[in-house]
């Protein structure tokens, strides 16, 4: 099915900064003329509120019950969000879409190929944006938002066994994730933007890449 809108795709481990860049992203679409709305992992009428508010048990669940779960949730926003928003010409961001799920259980052995067929036919992105930054970084900027004390084992990847110490666990885990998204970059040929610089240059090599996807759609100030 042919679509008239835009799907861009903003990726990342958590606390890299794609909320905040899909929202500066859809606000300058927006000062463009351009119809804007976002989508992401858990948001879905359906499966949102059920993995937010159980996210504790559901990293106790095996890799394809959690893959099955995540799978639902993005299908649900699919069919009655984001496909009738493409056919009517939005440019769709997702923050998240279906590399996260698969990162998260192909680095723990999950069979990547049988997941990637939960999401064989749905919308292909016109571009994915891989932010991206090291495990040190990510976790002072855990330390500095007070969000250091939030930190569950499944994010640190305990369940792994990479380390008894949950810090250097979460070290260690961001190591796996980041070099899982550098590999489907290359295979995809997405871009890699690093959030170590300003929100103000990271948006702007942002806005690099989105731009001549656009193109047409962007109308001038």
């Amino acid at each position: 099915m042919s679509a008239q809108g835009k799907l861009i795709v903003i990726e990342g481990p958590d606390y890299v900064g794609r909320s905040l860049h899909a929202r500066l992203l859809s606000e300058r679409l927006e000062a463009h003329g351009v119809a804007v709305a976002t989508v992401g992992l858990a948001r879905s009428e359906l499966m949102g509120e059920l993995i937010k508010a159980n996210t504790h048990e559901l990293h106790q669940l095996n890799w394809r019950t959690r893959a099955l779960l995540y799978a639902t949730d993005l299908h649900d926003q699919i069919i009655h969000e984001l496909q009738p928003l493409l056919d009517a010409g939005f440019v769709v961001i997702a923050d998240r879409y279906t590399l996260t799920p698969l990162i998260r259980e192909q680095i723990r052995g999950g069979d990547s190929q049988w997941i990637e067929g939960l999401y064989a036919n749905i919308p292909t992105p016109d571009l994915t944006i891989i932010l991206e930054a090291g495990g040190r970084r990510l976790l002072n900027r855990m330390m500095h938002n007070g969000s250091l004390v939030q930190l569950n084992s499944f994010e640190a990847g305990v369940d792994m066994a990479l380390s008894p110490s949950i810090t250097k666990s979460f070290l260690n885990y961001q190591k796996k994730i980041r070099s899982a998204f550098v590999e489907h970059a290359s295979k995809d040929n997405s871009p890699i933007i690093h959030t170590k610089q300003s929100v103000k240059d990271v948006h702007s090599q942002i806005w690099d890449e989105v731009s001549p996807v656009l193109k047409g759609m962007i109308q001038p100030l």
